[in-house]
């Protein structure tokens, strides 16, 4: 009578179940401090405070969050504070962003209100051969990286608000 014999689901997914086959999201919640370098293989969310070096493949910083250290991934979605480097293809500063640091891209956003303390580098392929290189959170490297391909193809100075 409490119980039915059905299979539970959640969103269409049996519950437990990964979406289309990605890790779930790792969290640093509200209110926690982590002290040292992260490293992830998939997506992480920070809406608290970290010291150090962070390496995954999408990164989210809340607008509540504080992040001092450099930041390495994919994808890149600012909305709190950062003090440190941005290495990534993708980088998004939402209105709320605060960055200080230079910021190495392959396309970028920044939405009116963002305010960043730092240069903008554009990089086409040549990011790709420096990301490529750069050891994986298994300590291997996929390929090295030919010297021609450090030389920025963009290069400006932001000091400021943008909007």
């Amino acid at each position: 009578m409490f119980f039915s014999g059905r299979d539970k689901k959640t969103n269409g997914h049996a519950a437990g179940r990964r979406r289309q086959g990605r890790d779930p999201v790792s969290l640093i919640s509200a209110g926690l401090s982590v002290t040292g370098d992260l490293v992830s293989p998939g997506d992480l969310q920070i809406d608290g405070f970290v010291e150090g070096n962070i390496r995954c493949q999408s990164l989210t910083i809340g607008p509540s969050a504080s992040v001092t250290g450099n930041i390495i991934a994919e994808d890149v979605l600012i909305r709190g504070v950062l003090s440190g480097g941005v290495e990534a293809r993708s980088v998004t500063l939402g209105k709320t962003a605060q960055v200080t640091g230079d910021i190495l891209h392959e396309t970028i956003a920044i939405e009116a209100g963002a305010v960043l303390d730092g240069r903008l580098t554009g990089r086409n392929r040549a990011l790709g051969a420096v990301m490529d290189a750069l050891p994986q959170p298994d300590g291997q490297v996929r390929k090295e990286i030919p010297a021609q391909e450090h030389q920025p193809e963009l290069s400006q100075d932001i000091r400021g608000q943008a909007g």
